[in-house]
């Protein structure tokens, strides 16, 4: 990885290890709900269900992003591509494209 790659990859970390423990357990529930009822996913689909279903926005907004890293860790998604983001504060032209291993 380049420098800046790896400035943003401790960025993450840093921002999960410091995330509230409550925030990340009601973060891991609302995940395996939608993980069991969604094959496909991006990133800011599952912030998008988390806050539907009251979540509040974490401390910073890179644990959005450390996040969707621990569930790789766990395996419950596996990275099967990059898509053109669908969600619509996407600032980026290319998100990744994560498939569920929870999908029933």
């Amino acid at each position: 990885m380049n420098e800046r790659a790896d400035f943003i990859q401790s960025e993450i970390e840093r921002a999960y290890a410091t995330a509230d423990d409550d925030w990340k357990k009601e973060y891991y529930h609302n995940a395996a709900r939608y993980l069991a009822s969604n094959r496909y996913l991006e990133g800011g689909k599952l912030c998008a269900f988390c806050r539907s279903q009251g979540m509040a926005d974490p401390h910073h907004h890179n644990v959005w992003g450390s996040m969707l890293s621990s569930l790789r860790k766990m395996g419950w998604i596996e990275k099967v591509g990059m898509v053109e983001p669908t969600t619509q504060h996407t600032h980026i032209s290319s998100v990744c494209l994560w498939e569920s291993k929870l999908f029933k």
